[in-house]
């Protein structure tokens, strides 16, 4: 690719190769993500699409190849994601795990939690106990808060798994919302087309 044109990405992964106990994962895989588009990873179980993200927001830090968020060879601020289902304080309420999370993102403000609760639908059930959430209730809580540090790029891995049909649809709505509204950059995988 040319240099030129890697401005025009918000984050590319360049001949990433990743090996586990001399078994190879990922193989000189390339990813070039623009901003503001939505982009989906496909791939079956064991494909190396947890690998990849993980890789790409800086989990994994041992592997061959350059990944590159904005103009800057940085994971920091710019990328939220939500890999392998973040924990969740089950005896806390939805507000208060948002608050925990803010908290660790240095972020003390309560109106800030507040809106993204309402963006992620959760506005009537901040008082509710996590270990009372429904499958999708929980995933909304988990994408809130990958949420409140307003990311450029969202990283959700496998978020429909588990859902019911008409959780596949809120989440799908939210997510177009999201990328419409607030010009998000999505990337997102799953098992299914």
């Amino acid at each position: 690719m040319e240099e030129n044109n890697l401005n025009d990405y918000i984050l590319t992964a360049e001949h990433i190769k990743k090996e586990y106990n001399g078994n190879t994962v990922l193989r000189d895989v390339s990813i070039y993500i623009k901003k503001g588009e939505i982009y989906g990873l496909i791939g079956k179980n064991g494909s190396g699409k947890t690998t990849l993200f993980r890789i790409l927001t800086g989990l994994i830090q041992r592997y061959n190849g350059t990944v590159s968020v904005g103009k800057v060879n940085t994971h920091k601020s710019k990328v939220s994601a939500v890999i392998n289902s973040p924990s969740l304080f089950l005896n806390l309420s939805a507000f208060e795990n948002m608050k925990a999370q803010a908290f660790l993102l240095g972020i003390h403000n309560d109106s800030r939690i507040k809106q993204t609760l309402k963006t992620v639908g959760l506005q009537d059930y901040k008082n509710i106990l996590a270990k009372n959430f429904s499958l999708g209730m929980t995933q909304r809580l988990k994408l809130g808060m990958a949420l409140l540090k307003t990311p450029d790029i969202l990283i959700l891995d496998e978020p429909i798994n588990g859902l019911d049909p008409d959780g596949i649809v809120e989440l799908r709505e939210l997510l177009l919302n999201l990328n419409h509204t607030d010009g998000m950059t999505i990337l997102t995988s799953s098992q299914i087309l």
